[in-house]
């Protein structure tokens, strides 16, 4: 398929990171932030993604959302964090994005789509809370707060993003953002951001 030939060639890798080797446990294989579909979706896409990283807004924005907006069930999104030591703000976006998620998808998807919108003003200085405040209700901001401040709740978070850490060198990921696209007992690992047309001449003849 011409399509696929094609998505394969758009390897854009931006951003870098030095990875570690080292042993690799079973509880590494997490299920990551669902943020549409589920299980039974013909078509699931991962992303192992640094929220500071530039290349990775542009993914999330021009790519992602549209997929999401155009396939809704039929595409299966799921997010792992994967934070880069070159990024001061990265892990802390992470975190912010985790507790989220324990408030819902909803609330996950909405911190997530202003964290990439803002991402050239925090990542400046690192101001995470100004984006946040903008995404959810106060009672969830309130919810928010409350979870990074419980040490034992930030211990778990703190735990689960390095698992996924550990699940993408497992699969290979040296760059952000890597996808893994599964279809068909199939899957493509494709790392940058491809343009969103080839990405729908891809989708389009599994999931129509």
């Amino acid at each position: 398929m011409f399509a696929v030939a094609l998505l394969l060639l758009f390897c854009l890798t931006a951003c870098q990171n030095e990875i570690p080797q080292g042993q690799i446990s079973e509880e590494a294989l997490l299920t990551g932030h669902v943020l549409s579909g589920s299980a039974d979706s013909p078509v699931r896409i991962e992303v192992f993604s640094d929220l500071q990283c530039p290349a990775c807004r542009e993914l999330f924005i021009g790519i992602i959302k549209p997929v999401m907006r155009d396939y809704q069930d039929a595409v299966s999104v799921v997010y792992y964090e994967f934070p880069l030591s070159g990024h001061q703000y990265a892990r802390p976006a992470a975190q912010i994005v985790a507790a989220a998620a324990r408030l819902g998808r909803q609330q996950a998807l909405s911190v997530y789509d202003v964290i990439y919108n803002d991402q050239v003003f925090w990542a400046v200085d690192g101001s995470l809370e100004t984006s946040v405040e903008k995404a959810l209700s106060g009672e969830d901001v309130r919810r928010l707060r409350q979870i990074l401040r419980d040490s034992k709740a930030l211990a778990e978070i703190n735990e689960n993003i390095e698992k996924e850490l550990l699940f993408g060198m497992r699969r290979g990921v040296n760059s952000t953002p890597t996808m893994f696209i599964s279809y068909d007992g199939k899957e493509e690992k494709v790392n940058g951001r491809p343009p969103y047309q080839v990405m729908k001449q891809f989708l389009d003849p599994i999931v129509k």
